[in-house]
């Protein structure tokens, strides 16, 4: 069955490569391969250079980045790849925005592709401080090298440059060599301006050396781990849900048609411990014992489901595996399993969250190939999970090889599956392409194309995309396990101090917008609910239908959860936050919410994070207040 599956999808692989070739009007500037020589002055606008990120202009000879609201900014050339270069630019920081000691600007070389990833994705970053110390940096964060200048580019302009010879990196200050080193962790790539924490300008920006040829995009065979051998676990009565239009609905057992309220907590344990991102699952984080100890408290206090983040740090100890693994990690994968069976025997429903997009040689290339003629250079960082098709259809291949691997080794097991969350939360940034851009059109995965100039087709292109987004991806799982829900997390637009509908115009407030709620509704809706979040974004407990769209909730089919809620520490006290608890939650009760899965159950040792369950009985006081809203008075 599996080598079907494989041979099958090398299949649609392959017939997909007809189309990999329209990857935009840039890269078809770059096909050919051989010498290169080129000078930009920008008189001519960005001449070909393409935003990533961050506020820039084009104007009096000079790329110019100046962005007070947010860490930094980049620029880049997608398909223009290099081997040996030297790649120079005059360069300026006449404003810095926070400590001297900490802000840069500089030149990132060898990159994979900057404009779609960033800065600290891959290659190499050169870059000078105010002080004059000039430092080179092999991604993620290894430092090479570093030279201190008496040069200050607050005060006067200074030629940064770098030459590659083979492995030799060497870094050039006004012309002069300052310091080299040997690496040969990536031998060719893309360039990009960088910036961060101050103005910055860019001007007689030069590059001479050899242009490679495009990457070749080709199939990859997947290498999934054999499933395990686990002794199969007395399976969970299936969750289903119903709602009619202007009802809340409900959640049901499907074998009893009893209702079900789901009630219980979030949970992660972080790759540090204290820090770092979501890790639970990890080989080298998982604890079996210690989470047997944390699911039996839950079960203790009542604790129907629970919400864990199953994809998050991708390093050679998460899911994905390293760099070069080709599916799954065999070592990961029974962590989960485990996890599964022991959540099952304490009567525990699981919301796996299934976040960002995988990435290793296997899913990278899914990605790749599916970058048809309707990819647009335009969209960039995370945006590009959401808005493009290589990225959804990554993401859905793994979701599928991860319920494969459930079914094959107890099936019984996607009973225990509450509902896939597409995502913790939802949100595309104003920062990033296309929504940085304020004039022309961008195509998104939907294969229609948008005019960012207009507030109502920027909304348009989110609204739509993020549905076919969210299509897409429940129609993969539910092609593996027809009864299965699927939902995702959001929060609401009044977190940010806007309406739902806002056209995604870039502001000075938080760049990242949620999606209407309306987005997701509809008879043919994507999700079986919506997974809504609830904090005091403005330190109150309100709970504001409008910014919920909840009168459009309420006129569908779609019925929703409050996913998180949960008050800050180092804002409000014990006994302050408990009434703010009671508060939002009776509010959203009393609106049509059907549950709520308190954040978080141990996150003690981080700062700025909500009160944890396990903190002053926090945990005992949340599922009594949820009895007494859902179950008792429902």
């Amino acid at each position: 069955m599996q080598n079907a599956v494989g041979m099958l999808l090398l299949l649609l692989i392959l017939g997909l490569t007809l189309c990999v070739p329209g990857l935009g009007d840039a890269r078809a500037e770059a096909d050919e391969a051989g010498s290169f020589d080129r000078t930009w002055n920008f008189e001519a606008g960005y001449e070909g250079w393409i935003i990533h990120g961050g506020q820039w202009s084009a104007e009096d000879g000079q790329l110019r980045h100046a962005d007070p609201n947010f860490h930094g900014g980049l620029v880049g050339l997608p398909g223009y790849r290099f081997g040996d270069l030297e790649f120079t630019a005059d360069l300026h920081i006449p404003e810095v925005y926070w400590d001297e000691d900490s802000v840069w600007a500089g030149l990132a070389f060898h990159a994979s592709a900057p404009v779609q990833h960033g800065g600290w994705h891959d290659g190499y970053l050169a870059f000078v401080r105010c002080d004059g110390e000039v430092v080179l940096v092999r991604n993620r964060g290894h430092e090479l090298a570093t030279f201190q200048s008496e040069l200050n580019p607050r005060e006067e302009v200074v030629r940064l440059g770098v030459r590659t010879e083979g492995a030799r990196i060497i870094v050039l200050l006004n012309g002069e060599e300052v310091l080299s080193a040997e690496d040969d962790t990536f031998t060719g790539g893309e360039i990009a301006l960088i910036n961060f924490g101050n103005v910055a300008t860019y001007s007689n920006v030069h590059v001479v050396g050899t242009r490679l040829a495009p990457l070749a995009v080709e199939a990859v065979q997947p290498e999934h781990p054999e499933p395990i051998e686990a002794e199969p676990v007395t399976p969970l009565p299936r969750i289903a849900v119903e709602k009619e239009p202007g009802t809340p609905g409900r959640f049901y057992y499907r074998d009893s048609g009893e209702t079900f309220h789901p009630l219980g907590f979030n949970h992660t344990v972080l790759e540090f411990g204290d820090s770092g991102w979501h890790a639970t699952f990890n080989t080298n984080v998982y604890e079996p014992e210690q989470m047997e100890a944390t699911l039996a408290e839950m079960a203790e206090l009542g604790t129907n489901v629970l919400r864990v983040w199953i994809w998050g740090t991708q390093n050679e100890y998460g899911f994905t595996g390293d760099n070069e693994h080709r599916g799954l990690n065999g070592g990961y994968m029974e962590n989960l399993i485990d996890f599964l069976q022991r959540a099952t025997r304490h009567g525990i429903y699981i919301m796996p969250i299934v976040d960002a997009t995988p990435h290793n040689a296997y899913y990278s290339a899914v990605n790749a190939l599916y970058q048809d003629a309707t990819h647009d250079d335009k969209i960039t960082g995370r945006n590009l999970q959401y808005l493009t098709r290589g990225g959804i259809a990554a993401k859905r291949m793994a979701i599928q090889d991860m319920i494969r691997y459930i079914r094959d080794v107890d099936e019984g097991l996607l009973n225990s599956i509450f509902a896939w969350a597409l995502a913790n939360e939802v949100y595309v940034s104003f920062n990033r392409g296309p929504f940085n851009q304020l004039e022309g059109e961008v195509t998104t995965a939907t294969g229609k194309t948008y005019d960012l100039s207009d507030k109502a087709s920027r909304q348009a292109a989110y609204d739509e995309t993020i549905r076919y987004w969210a299509d897409e991806l429940a129609t993969g799982i539910r092609a593996l396990d027809p009864e299965a829900l699927v939902t995702t997390g959001m929060w609401t637009s009044d977190a940010h101090n806007r309406p739902p509908f806002n056209g995604l115009m870039p502001d000075d407030s938080d760049p990242r917008i949620p999606p209407r709620p309306s987005a997701f509704l509809g008879s043919d809706a994507p999700l079986d609910f919506l997974d809504i979040h609830i904090y005091p974004w403005d330190r109150t407990p309100t709970v504001r239908p409008e910014a919920h769209e909840w009168e459009a909730i309420m006129a569908g089919t779609v019925p929703a959860i409050v996913g998180e809620y949960g008050v800050f520490k180092h804002l409000d006290p014990p006994e302050k936050a408990r009434e703010m608890l009671r508060e939002m939650l009776t509010q959203a009760a009393e609106m049509g919410y059907l549950g709520g899965l308190y954040w978080i159950w141990d996150l003690v040792e981080v700062e700025h994070q909500t009160w944890s369950a396990v903190q002053e009985d926090f945990g005992a006081y949340v599922m009594d207040l949820k009895r007494d809203l859902w179950v008792e008075t429902p």
